[in-house]
């Protein structure tokens, strides 16, 4: 991960892209890397004949991404104050692929583990690791406190796969 430059990291405000984002302001730090944290509003389209319920139309979606995401940087304390904060619209699958395009790594969290003992990934983080353009990290739920989660084995196979 020596020659990372750019870390894009998606957050949804769970635990896991919370610890997604602190593993990427953490080997950011390391490399002198940018990280760009972003929260992709996904805005349902309403029907013609009716009205959103107040304060859910787009700006009030936007609004309430921004938000999370400035207090998900805020609370990976100070070394992420440089992070670069973006609320693009779209499909968030769409749009980290996109992203992935510029970037030298996509983190994102992952959910956990099923029953059998399998780490189970979500739906957008499927889809990037599909399409990305670049190496994918999933940072496990609980990653930051896991003795296993710190990244290095994440990284070898990212940098492998690079």
């Amino acid at each position: 991960m020596d020659g990372f430059k750019r870390i894009v990291v998606g957050v949804d405000g769970s635990p896991a892209s919370k610890a997604a984002l602190a593993w990427a302001v953490r080997h950011a730090e390391e490399r002198v890397a940018r990280v760009t944290a972003v929260s992709v509003c996904q805005v349902h389209p309403v029907p013609s004949d009716a009205s959103p319920p107040l304060g859910t139309g787009p700006d009030a979606f936007r609004g309430m991404h921004e938000r999370l995401l400035r207090e998900a940087v805020a609370g990976a304390g100070p070394e992420a104050e440089g992070v670069e904060q973006l609320v693009p619209t779209g499909g968030p699958g769409p749009v980290l692929v996109e992203l992935s395009k510029d970037a030298d790594i996509l983190v994102l969290g992952g959910h956990g583990y099923h029953r059998a003992g399998l780490e189970v990934v979500g739906s957008v983080a499927a889809y990037c690791l599909r399409r990305a353009h670049c190496p994918v990290v999933i940072v496990p739920v609980g990653g930051k406190d896991d003795d296993n989660a710190d990244g290095a084995r994440l990284s070898r196979t990212a940098q492998e796969f690079r």
